[in-house]
């Protein structure tokens, strides 16, 4: 039941997700960098997935900034039409 809460369709998460489109595009070197903006509630969100797959429906591609060895650091956005 604990993970329905971080689930793309909850409300609090769709919210979040259009709050970052709203937003973008950003660029966060590390996490603790997003968790500055948008709370640790936006990183658990993210951690779970929900937060991620609720931005992809809403046209936005959410990628590391970088990746050190295989671990992957920060975080970045911008909208799917930006790409062209």
């Amino acid at each position: 039941m604990f993970e329905e809460r971080y689930n793309k369709d909850q409300p609090a998460v769709r919210k979040m997700a259009e709050r970052m489109a709203s937003d973008s595009p950003q660029n966060f070197p590390s996490l603790d960098d997003f968790a500055a903006i948008y709370g640790e509630e936006a990183i658990a969100m993210m951690a779970r997935g929900g937060l991620l797959a609720a931005l992809w429906d809403i046209g936005i591609d959410a990628v590391p900034v970088s990746i050190e060895g295989s671990t992957p650091k920060g975080l970045k956005w911008k909208r799917n039409s930006d790409n062209a």
